[in-house]
């Protein structure tokens, strides 16, 4: 049920995130603010994104702390709770992570153009 809860979270903030991006017609960049703006977003991006794959990471971490003692009828030598909740916020914290590295890198390429079209 908290799977279920954090990932319907997610994607209705990837869904809230991506939302200023979509229009009726999309508008190419043709000026060099154009491409700076466009950079602007991109970096706001992949930063939103690192923010939370830094959660995911704390998250986890959070929550093997207050697993760390195994319950009666577990098994002493794995917590498959925390294991489980390790791999699922591992998952969430890449996929955050490589959203991240390619909104960077489209950052990078707007602000390389405008200051091309600049003339720099």
């Amino acid at each position: 049920m908290i799977r279920r809860f954090i990932q319907s979270t997610l994607c209705v903030a990837t869904l809230l995130a991506a939302a200023p991006m979509v229009s009726a017609e999309p508008k190419l960049p043709t000026t060099p603010d154009d491409h700076f703006a466009l950079a602007k977003q991109y970096e706001d991006q992949a930063e939103a994104h690192r923010k939370q794959a830094q959660e995911h990471h704390e998250m986890a971490e959070a929550f093997r702390k207050a697993n760390a003692q195994p319950r009666k009828g577990w098994d002493s030598t794995k917590n498959a709770k925390v294991e489980s909740m390790d791999k699922h916020c591992d998952a969430i914290a890449k996929a955050e992570e490589k959203l991240a590295t390619e909104d960077q890198k489209a950052a990078d390429f707007h602000k390389l153009r405008g200051k091309e079209l600049q003339g720099k």
